[in-house]
């Protein structure tokens, strides 16, 4: 089937972003102020909240808005996040917004351009980062059928996205559960598996006598070694996997334009994520790599403190309740955890023979825990892969829908 092709300026009115100055009165109001990292959570989808929001001031003062039933595209870091608002909406200069010209179901050309990702790219230039020109998103080609069949499509694509990502959700609770059985084990695991009744450490009281308990400037030291180049590979600070390089990330995330001076991370050092440290963002690192400076990295005497050992109890709930306690801060949003008060924390330390056992187990286990939880994510994969191929083919008239 055949569509009659336009480009985007002769269906959309173009609308370039802003960013108010600091002054407390642009800021905190009662207009969502969308980034590309909120577009990033509802890609392909509706976007009704973000992270922050500008007063009426803020919004004439420095920045654009559109109205409901519009488009939001990213236009750089990265190019091709889209998402259809469903209120007045203003947005920062890392987007465009798409306003209808003419009468249309923005529903159809918000699943149409979310097939287009590459497309947009190809269409960005710029030599410190690639940046799509509101000029050059004018010009890019789109199908635009009869108002009547952009209803018939986006109502067939409402029903079966729905269905898929229904299923999608599910697999994605699914791991969540079976992740926390992870951190149950890791729990017990850290804290003895029972026990005779220690003091010292109120949230992991239930530890064997036999263990000791130190602080952590007992077995480790901050570390702050920095890249004279930046030239390591980047580290991601996660309370869900840990210490991992940022490439196998999936989702955007922010990147400096010079990682010179940043933290040396070496196998072996525990890294934290001191913004976040209350949520456990914390863990032992494998590989070597560098972290921003704002993070912590702490080198661990293994002699006494296997790092794999404190790897696993540092993201246990119960001492990420001791991290929180000794984070400075005056709501949870804003606790940092300082390197002088993380190393007064205190550990349960059993002996390097039971650290090992311990290790060995809770491997063993998290192995087969990983291997289910790999089963599910290829499932959502391939559904993923399956929802957005139906998008194309359907959009494109490749396969019928009336």
């Amino acid at each position: 089937m055949n569509f009659p092709v336009s480009s985007v300026r002769r269906v959309f009115r173009i609308e370039n972003g802003g960013t108010p100055t600091s002054d407390p009165w642009n800021w905190d109001g009662e207009v969502p102020w969308a980034t590309p990292v909120d577009l990033a959570k509802c890609d392909g989808s509706r976007i009704s909240a973000t992270q922050r929001s500008i007063t009426i001031a803020g919004l004439h003062s420095g920045s654009n808005s559109v109205p409901e039933g519009s488009l939001i595209v990213s236009s750089r870091a990265p190019i091709g996040y889209i998402a259809e608002t469903t209120g007045v909406m203003a947005f920062n200069q890392g987007c465009k917004g798409l306003v209808p010209a003419r009468k249309v179901d923005i529903r159809f050309f918000r699943y149409q351009l979310s097939t287009m990702v590459e497309q947009l790219q190809s269409y960005g230039q710029g030599s410190t980062f690639s940046e799509l020109s509101a000029d050059n998103l004018a010009t890019i080609p789109i199908v635009v059928p009869s108002l009547s069949y952009q209803r018939h499509v986006a109502n067939y694509l409402d029903a079966e996205t729905t269905h898929i990502d229904t299923l999608i959700s599910k697999k994605h609770r699914l791991i969540e559960l079976i992740n926390s059985r992870l951190i149950c084990l890791a729990e017990d695991a850290s804290s003895g598996n029972g026990g005779e009744k220690e003091t010292g450490i109120p949230s992991l009281s239930n530890i064997p006598s036999s263990w000791r308990v130190l602080r952590n400037k007992v077995f480790m030291r901050e570390s702050s070694d920095r890249t004279p180049d930046g030239s390591e590979e980047m580290l991601s600070v996660s309370h869900i996997t840990g210490v991992t390089p940022r490439s196998e990330k999936t989702v955007y995330m922010f990147e400096a334009e010079s990682t010179v001076g940043y933290k040396v991370v070496r196998p072996g050092d525990l890294v934290i994520n001191t913004m976040w440290a209350w949520m456990g963002a914390a863990g032992v690192a494998r590989t070597e790599g560098i972290v921003s400076p704002a993070y912590g990295v702490y080198r661990i005497d293994s002699d006494i403190m296997l790092p794999e050992f404190y790897d696993i109890l540092v993201r246990t709930p119960a001492y990420i309740t001791e991290m929180t306690r000794f984070s400075r801060g005056v709501t949870s949003s804003r606790l940092r955890l300082y390197p002088d008060e993380f190393l007064r924390l205190s550990a349960p330390v059993p002996p390097i023979e039971v650290q090992r056992e311990i290790v060995d187990s809770f491997h063993t286990k998290r192995l087969a825990i990983q291997q289910i939880c790999d089963l599910l994510a290829s499932q959502i994969d391939l559904l993923t892969e399956r929802r957005q191929a139906l998008i194309t083919a359907v959009v494109n008239g490749e396969l019928s829908v009336v």
